[in-house]
């Protein structure tokens, strides 16, 4: 059985990470779909947006109805608080996803070349997959959803949108 991975902050959840999620549940048989959050770090990156925070539960329940019909497709939620920020907090952070997946990782997907050599370090035997790193298949990131939420909001998650919305008509 091939075990997949794809982890984020989902801050917020966008149409790039459906297709991420939808593009890898394909490769393999079962995939977890780890919702990160360190509260502190969020909390910030909101306030810098000026947008409400939203926090883990709420994410994790958008991905949940994001990813429902999905049968190889498991959604778990992690906090982050107390693990050391990264890069020195990537040994605990590797230690407390394996122990939360309780099984062998055999397929990391991620955006990011960055955190290839950490994962080749913490996930030796897992292979690493980069997925449209250049943002070619939907061109968004959370960042630039939170730089600019009204002019984005039709990159957010069907799900998640009313929050969003309702946050917009709030200002």
């Amino acid at each position: 059985m091939k075990v997949g991975f794809f982890v984020s902050k989902f801050l917020p959840p966008h149409k790039g990470h459906i297709w991420s999620i939808e593009h890898a549940s394909k490769q393999c048989d079962i995939l977890y779909v780890l919702v990160a959050e360190n509260k502190e770090t969020c909390q910030e990156l909101c306030k810098q947006a000026n947008i409400p925070y939203f926090d883990l539960a709420t994410k994790t329940k958008w991905i949940e109805e994001a990813f429902r019909g999905y049968k190889n497709v498991k959604v778990l939620s992690m906090g982050e608080d107390g693990i050391r920020p990264m890069p020195e907090g990537w040994a605990e952070w590797s230690k407390a996803v394996q122990k939360l997946v309780g099984q062998h990782i055999d397929i990391i997907f991620g955006s990011e070349p960055s955190y290839a050599s950490y994962y080749k370090k913490y996930f030796p035997t897992s292979k690493y997959v980069l997925q449209d790193i250049n943002r070619v298949n939907v061109p968004i990131s959370s960042t630039k959803i939170r730089s600019e939420l009204k002019g984005n909001l039709p990159y957010i998650i069907d799900s998640a949108k009313p929050f969003f919305e309702k946050a917009l008509k709030d200002k």
